[in-house]
């Protein structure tokens, strides 16, 4: 980690929880979102088989590398391929239930989409921001990652082509309460379109668009293996509820599916 990272605030590593409420705490207010972190053992399978039956006509639900993947029936040969993934941090609620309400909403008529909605199941079921081990499972890509995305790039060879055209990460920044993104690979103005879609709901964050970071992100390690367009999105979670966030994701993941 470094001392020049992006994402800090006031010298705190923002990898680690230091006692943060879990996300079952921090968006009160939201039964559509406590409903999948009941106290129970499959909340993940509650939302996999919400999004499964959401998508049913179109994709199949796919395990590979530990994650379950919805890959489409049909490949049409003049669209792009691309992938969209969420829920790599637990206390990051608005990217997989944005996700969740895109499909059960929009399906894309101009792009082969494959979903990736539940990056981490161990941060799903805690609401943390790291797995059990304590260990982000979106850092450290591709030499030390944490176990579950170990796992995820064991198999890239499988998964790789799905996102041959493009790339979208849907995060949130628990500790903020400005916007932002990560442009690894732009493609037809999409990161400007994105920043000024954020801009019209929440502050920006150094002006609302971040080019590189050194904590090994999987959307930078794809991008630089020629992935494009490639962004990792953040919506602020402070100051900001969570319906709001859900819908400007969708937004984005429309806008993210016209490039």
């Amino acid at each position: 980690h470094s001392d020049s990272c992006s994402r800090c605030i006031d010298g705190r590593r923002h990898g680690r929880s230091y006692g943060r409420e879990k996300t079952k705490s921090l968006n009160t207010g939201m039964g559509q979102f406590r409903s999948f972190l009941k106290e129970s053992t499959n909340n993940v399978e509650d939302y996999l088989t919400e999004f499964g039956n959401a998508v049913v006509k179109t994709h199949q639900r796919v395990k590979i590398g530990g994650k379950d993947f919805f890959v489409p029936y049909r490949f049409k040969p003049n669209c792009p391929n691309k992938m969209i993934s969420a829920c790599w941090q637990g206390d990051e609620p608005a990217g997989w239930l944005g996700l969740l309400e895109y499909v059960k909403k929009f399906n894309p008529e101009n792009a082969n989409v494959t979903y990736m909605p539940v990056a981490s199941k161990e941060v799903f079921e805690s609401g943390e921001h790291e797995d059990n081990r304590g260990d982000n499972p979106n850092h450290n890509i591709p030499n030390n990652p944490s176990h579950e995305t170990r796992m995820l790039l064991q198999s890239i060879r499988r998964w790789l082509p799905y996102a041959a055209n493009g790339f979208l990460d849907l995060h949130e920044d628990p500790w903020r309460s400005e916007g932002y993104i990560f442009l690894w690979s732009d493609c037809k103005g999409l990161g400007s379109r994105l920043v000024h879609l954020l801009s019209k709901n929440f502050p920006l964050h150094k002006g609302g668009v971040i080019i590189q970071d050194d904590q090994g992100m999987m959307g930078d390690y794809l991008s630089k293996l020629g992935v494009q367009p490639c962004v990792t999105t953040e919506t602020p979670v402070k100051g900001f509820d969570l319906q709001h966030r859900v819908t400007v994701n969708v937004q984005m993941i429309m806008e993210f599916l016209r490039c």
